[in-house]
């Protein structure tokens, strides 16, 4: 079977299933599904994901999300590849915003093959350098982030508690337990990523401060785990920064990583105003069906989502905005910033966003930016 032939095949029964979803209206369906497809360059599972086929709101729709492959073309563009490892490397990332004081989580040093180097260049090696690093902590937990990675693949926690024990993945360790199993993650976390060698894959891991939401975002989902804001920033030719648009990950369940994964855990997309941190709608999706819903209240704590306005918004836009001009001349980023009980701290830049939710800025200004043809 020929390649054109299956890709036949898979668009043929990707239509099915949107007649069957919409099964009042075949020809509005088909209609929609081929301009999203053809037009604006949505793939088969963007168009059920979104619902663009509906025959009564997929005009709309289609009009104000945009492909990832429009997407892709967007910041390939706005985003030089040599200034991406600015953003890339959380590292280089970490000292950049400490540079220009802009608040992040403290930061304590980055292990890469059994030797830590802190930010003031310090350098631990082996196991008693290592040692010697972790006498230097005070009690209390720490995030263990990989310095390349994303998504939240191979995020992991160590707990020092008052009496000096160790925590880590639920269990007390011994320092020499603790430091051989930072080298296996070393060797594990490469095959997780990008599957490439240790050698040129691995970029350590970043010791790290763990962070609390502020009490208004934890009384919502009832969870400790992070959820932060993602704020998309473009800055014009004239080094004006405008917001494209913001939502906030939030949690389903407890755990370390706040990515929305296709909701696989239950975690919920909320789209914030981005002029008033006001949530505006929030999604959640459907596992079985495949494509995203709308809730009005979160499934654990049944809490009102509905009107939630984020806090510290303001100060929240403000340091979204002061990191698009001091990331320059990458001009197209999504700022992931936890909102704390002292106020916004930036964990991380993506120059790689997908935007699962709309773009609430005029057609004219997303054919303006190549968004739309």
């Amino acid at each position: 079977m020929t390649n054109l032939l299956k890709k036949l095949i898979h668009i043929l029964r990707a239509i099915k299933l949107e007649v069957e979803r919409y099964e009042h209206s075949p020809v509005g369906v088909i209609i929609n599904w081929f301009n999203a497809f053809l037009k604006d360059l949505f793939s088969a599972r963007e168009i059920r994901l979104y619902g663009l086929a509906d025959p009564q709101d997929g005009v709309k729709l289609i009009q104000h999300y945009v492909s990832k492959e429009m997407a892709d073309r967007f910041y390939r563009k706005a985003n030089p590849e040599p200034a991406i490892l600015s953003i890339n490397d959380k590292f280089v990332f970490t000292s950049l915003c400490l540079q220009h004081h802009l608040p992040t989580p403290k930061t304590y040093g980055i292990f890469r093959r059994g030797v830590i180097t802190k930010l003031n260049g310090e350098v631990f090696h082996d196991f008693n350098g290592f040692k010697n690093f972790m006498n230097e902590l005070e009690p209390g937990e720490y995030l263990l982030k990989p310095n390349n990675g994303m998504l939240g693949l191979g995020l992991s926690s160590i707990e020092i508690e008052n009496q000096g024990n160790l925590i880590f993945e639920g269990k007390v360790v011994s320092l020499d337990d603790f430091y051989q199993k930072l080298r296996l993650l070393e060797s594990t976390l490469p095959a997780s990523s990008k599957g490439d060698s240790v050698d040129m894959d691995f970029e350590g891991l970043i010791f790290q401060q763990r962070i609390d939401n502020h009490p208004e975002i934890r009384k919502l989902t009832g969870f400790r785990m992070l959820q932060t804001v993602r704020i998309c920033t473009y800055v014009t030719e004239e080094n004006q920064v405008e917001i494209l648009f913001a939502f906030m990950k939030l949690a389903g369940k407890e755990g370390l990583v706040d990515a929305f994964n296709l909701g696989k855990t239950g975690n919920m997309l909320a789209k914030v105003d981005p002029e008033t941190g006001k949530f505006c709608k929030i999604y959640a999706m459907d596992l079985q069906q495949g494509y995203l819903i709308s809730v009005a209240r979160h499934a654990i704590t049944q809490m009102d989502l509905m009107g939630f306005i984020v806090p510290y918004w303001q100060e929240t836009r403000i340091l979204a905005k002061n990191l698009a001009l001091t990331f320059l001349p990458l001009r197209a980023v999504g700022w992931d910033i936890a909102i704390t009980e002292k106020g916004p701290v930036v964990l991380e830049g993506n120059g790689n966003w997908v935007p699962v939710v709309p773009f609430d800025i005029s057609i004219e200004k997303l054919r303006q930016y190549k968004l739309k043809y």
